[in-house]
């Protein structure tokens, strides 16, 4: 009923509701959101056929009122259906994360900002929300990665685009009303209105960046995230002259606005577990600490340590397994008619 898909948008751990459902209906099984049927792929075995064996078969994205209003009249990688526009954004994306986030720089900026913030802290104990730091410094390294653009606490855009995102969780945890039965972005217009403000603010600061940071672009110098798209779509362009239609201005900045949708709430969820999770149990911190002591001291931590730290990515690796932050992902559709 549509009554039960507005229930079921606001519940906070539906991958476990959708767990508890597999073992009564079956895996997959069809749950109903108004009048569109979403199949649920809940063990390893039917996820790896359905997302890697047969990925191009289900590799399309259905339209929702959250995505139109997020791109507007753009295009990006996360809300785009399967086309030639996602093929040719998706590459550039690619090429771009491969030109830079291997690079010593990003491995120096995180590094940087942490430490900045870390001799902040006064030496005596304090209690702290961890979730505002930890938002500040991922925002922070996403900023002048993409744009070389730092931010000081007091920023403007820094604190409004901390309380973007924290007033967007909250209103659309799960997407929006709408999503489900379009009537009901008549009933629910207010919560939807103050998302819509809220993306439109969010792409006039993204906006703003990628024109700063454009105005620095030489070709063949890669100093952050968007000049790493602007080269990477000039190599695009060299090799797939028709590729031109898609590769606008418009289309750019949508590709850094995925980069912040998707590093944000992903990594700051992530990182306020394993604090937690380290907080309460404090053998496992011991342990981090004397690893990361033992193999890297002092030295600022790269690329090259994770080799030497499996105690450290193990825990990581535990939190992400635990306690997943987007267990469910955006919703597939399928690109042809598939058979079973």
């Amino acid at each position: 009923s549509l009554h039960g898909a507005l229930r079921i948008s606001k519940e906070k751990e539906l991958h476990k509701k959708a767990t508890e459902w597999s073992k009564y209906y079956g895996d997959p099984f069809t749950l109903w959101m108004g009048s569109r049927p979403m199949i649920v792929l809940n063990s390893y075995e039917v996820i790896k056929e359905g997302l890697v064996e047969r990925r191009h078969d289900f590799a399309g994205r259905f339209a929702t009122k959250l995505g139109d209003i997020q791109i507007r009249d753009d295009h990006d990688i996360v809300f785009e259906d399967y086309n030639a526009t996602w093929k040719a954004l998706r590459k550039v994306a690619v090429t771009a994360v491969r030109k830079y986030a291997v690079s010593e720089s990003l491995e120096n900026l995180c590094t940087e900002i942490v430490d900045a913030y870390v001799d902040s802290l006064d030496d005596e104990p304090l209690t702290v929300d961890a979730r505002v730091p930890i938002m500040s410094i991922i925002i922070n390294v996403l900023s002048v990665s993409a744009f070389s653009a730092k931010f000081d606490a007091k920023s403007p855009d820094l604190n409004r685009m901390m309380t973007i995102n924290r007033t967007f969780t909250e209103l659309a945890p799960n997407g929006l009303p709408s999503d489900i039965a379009p009537w009901l972005g008549v009933l629910y217009r207010a919560r939807e209105k103050r998302c819509e403000d809220l993306f439109a603010e969010i792409r006039s600061i993204v906006r703003r960046m990628y024109a700063g940071a454009k105005e620095t672009y030489q070709p063949g110098k890669v100093l952050n995230f968007t000049h790493a798209i602007l080269s990477a779509r000039d190599e695009a362009l060299e090799q797939e002259k028709n590729d031109a239609e898609f590769l606008t201005e418009g289309n750019m900045v949508q590709i850094l606005i995925d980069l912040f949708g998707a590093g944000t709430d992903t990594s700051i969820g992530e990182l306020q577990w394993l604090l937690l999770k380290i907080s309460r149990e404090p053998s496992i911190q011991d342990k981090i600490r004397k690893e990361i002591d033992d193999n890297i001291g002092q030295s600022p931590p790269t690329m090259k340590d994770i080799e030497r730290l499996p105690y450290t990515m193990a825990c990581i690796m535990e939190t992400l397994r635990c306690y997943p932050i987007a267990p469910f992902g955006l919703p597939h559709k399928a690109s042809h008619r598939s058979e079973e």
